[in-house]
């Protein structure tokens, strides 16, 4: 017969929490402040905010950090020793290449110095 009259007396004391009262009001808000979550009700604009705010930074994700991606001068200069001792073969840097000398055979430059090129001419001819 105790053991029933405990039971009630916790069931009475939980539903003092969930309940509109202003004693249940007060629980629920300290359980939200304790737990890090929000502590009044807010509109899903400013709950976006908070979600936006409380999530992790993105200098910390794994996939996002500076050493996740390869060091490209790196593998740029390694390509550029392989294609030249003939062990690595791209299709594209040759085409470019054959362009680049149909250009210089048409007398164009290929790529001109910094403020030596097109528009750098055209500011000359008009002075």
């Amino acid at each position: 017969m105790g053991s029933r009259l405990m039971a009630s007396r916790i069931q009475q004391a939980y539903r003092g929490i969930s309940q509109p009262t202003a004693y249940g009001k007060r629980m629920d808000r300290l359980s939200n402040r304790i737990f890090g979550e929000v502590v009044t009700t807010t509109d899903s604009k400013s709950m976006k905010v908070i979600r936006v705010m409380s999530a992790e930074p993105i200098e910390q994700k794994d996939q996002l950090k500076p050493e996740y991606y390869p060091n490209l001068p790196m593998f740029h200069y390694l390509t550029k020793m392989l294609r030249f001792h003939g062990l690595y073969f791209d299709d594209h840097v040759v085409w470019r290449q054959v362009q680049d000398e149909l250009k210089v055979l048409r007398g164009k430059v290929v790529r001109p110095p910094i403020g030596q090129g097109k528009r750098a001419q055209i500011r000359g001819s008009k002075k």
